[in-house]
């Protein structure tokens, strides 16, 4: 939708404020974090087990540096539509894991969304995931259209019609976070020039070449050059004009003919 964005000043130039590591924040799959306990022991205090602190605190060690795995969540959960991975070995570990055919064969017909039931039961139940992972707004990588994830929730009018009523969306806590709309933000929203679009369930009764075809004719509209903006403005005018006139023609005929 905006080819003119790049990632490093979209998303990378400033991973502390466009991304958060607590999936507490937003977390549809209600997945528990910190971790249970896992020493065995019933008796033992909560979370009494194995992990390091940083492992054990909601934002890891709380450093853009320490993020490998960037990805949105939408309504039911982690999406990969578009994410984003660091090159490392922490990276090289997890991709070895995730595609492993003695983890991945084994439950592969259990898990509907194949790769990402995958990620989402790795990232459950192995907690070394979870201080390198981020999770950032859907709507900054990966906005869906009207009809995925349900109604388009549209941006919220602020006082007296204005804009800021995004902050009403936002969690406790995240005000001084650069998001629009907050974390649960989902559906695109011209008003805020969200990056893509992603078709997602276009093929379960709705239609896919009608929604990208009429995006791709938004993104050029959007996108226009100054002199496509003077031409389109002649034309809408020229247009304006001759709907007037023809409407006065109407009016002129209709008392003619009383």
């Amino acid at each position: 939708m905006e080819p003119s964005y790049s990632l490093q000043s979209h998303i990378f130039s400033n991973l502390n404020a466009h991304t958060y590591r607590d999936i507490n924040l937003y977390n549809p799959l209600h997945i528990q974090h910190p971790p249970n306990g896992t020493s065995g022991d019933a008796n033992a205090p909560k979370y009494a087990n194995y992990l390091d602190p940083e492992t054990l605190s909601p934002n890891g060690d709380g450093k853009p540096d320490s993020i490998n795995l960037i990805i949105p969540q939408d309504c039911g959960g982690f999406n990969l539509g578009s994410f984003f991975v660091k090159r490392s070995v922490w990276t090289d570990r997890l991709l070895d894991i995730w595609w492993d055919p003695v983890f991945y064969e084994q439950k592969h017909m259990e898990w509907e969304h194949k790769e990402q039931d995958a990620l989402e039961y790795i990232y459950t139940n192995q907690p070394w995931i979870r201080p390198h992972t981020a999770f950032i707004p859907q709507r900054m990588v990966n906005a869906f259209p009207h009809g995925a994830c349900g109604d388009d929730r549209k941006v919220p009018e602020g006082k007296g019609g204005g804009r800021g009523g995004c902050k009403t969306l936002r969690p406790d806590g995240l005000e001084s976070k650069e998001w629009e709309c907050g974390i649960q933000g989902i559906h695109y929203q011209e008003s805020e020039r969200d990056f893509v679009v992603n078709m997602a369930g276009c093929e379960w009764g709705r239609d896919c070449w009608g929604e990208m075809y009429n995006f791709r004719q938004l993104s050029n509209r959007l996108n226009r050059g100054r002199w496509e903006r003077i031409k389109d403005w002649w034309g809408e005018s020229a247009e304006a004009m001759a709907k007037a006139k023809e409407e006065a023609r109407k009016r002129d005929e209709a008392r003619g003919k009383v």
